[in-house]
């Protein structure tokens, strides 16, 4: 199976997630980071609900039909499969995004590993075939991409900006990119030389305004 790579945005989105352990506290997490408007069925709550920051809906009950009315996205994180399955039946009938925890075969979207770096976002994926192998790479692409990758985009974003404003011709705007693009700011960054960075940004953008 060929899986289509794609980034959602859920920001200001319902989603519902079907359940209320520890593993429905994770998924609820990343929702509201992404700022989701959140509705958790589930007639009790693990404590781990209660770190989280920003607001959602609890309906205090299991699983009726109708849930997931008005949903952008599902996920189904109960442990009783008779209840993952009717869910699954009500995201299919309403063609919505399901993902049912722990079980592939039940989902048509899969959550990967995700590093973040502010806006840089790098994601790994099994297709569901073996989860804890997209969790060791993770860890190793932590290690490959310390913080300072995010305020090193910030500041690239900063120059693509000026590239676009700054340089008429098209060729000399996409080559000009592409060499941004291949700075290496991590290094200043680390040693806590913003300064530096922007300079050599500046040095980089020079060269093409002749």
């Amino acid at each position: 199976m060929v899986l289509y790579p794609v980034n959602l945005k859920v920001e200001g989105r319902p989603c519902v997630i079907i359940g209320g352990g520890r593993v429905a506290a994770r998924k609820a997490a990343s929702l509201l980071e992404c700022g989701a408007r959140l509705k958790v069925v589930s007639p009790e709550l693990d404590p781990a609900f209660g770190d989280l920051s920003g607001g959602f809906e609890h309906i205090s009950r299991g699983y009726l039909a109708g849930d997931l009315e008005g949903a952008f996205l599902t996920i189904a994180a109960t442990d009783d499969d008779s209840v993952n399955r009717a869910v699954e039946a009500e995201a299919r009938e309403r063609q919505q995004l399901l993902n049912v925890v722990d079980k592939p075969e039940q989902c048509n979207f899969y959550v990967p590993s995700s590093v973040r770096r502010g806006e840089l976002m790098l994601t790994v994926s099994t297709g569901g075939q073996l989860p804890a192998l997209a969790k060791r790479l993770r860890r190793q692409i932590e290690g490959e991409f310390p913080g300072e990758w995010a305020p090193a985009l910030e500041l690239l974003g900063e120059a693509r900006g000026q590239v676009i404003s700054r340089i008429e011709d098209e060729g000399k705007k996409k080559e000009c990119l592409t060499e941004l693009a291949a700075l290496d700011l991590v290094p200043l960054l680390r040693d806590g030389s913003e300064t530096a960075a922007r300079s050599e940004i500046e040095k980089c953008i020079s060269r093409y305004l002749a």
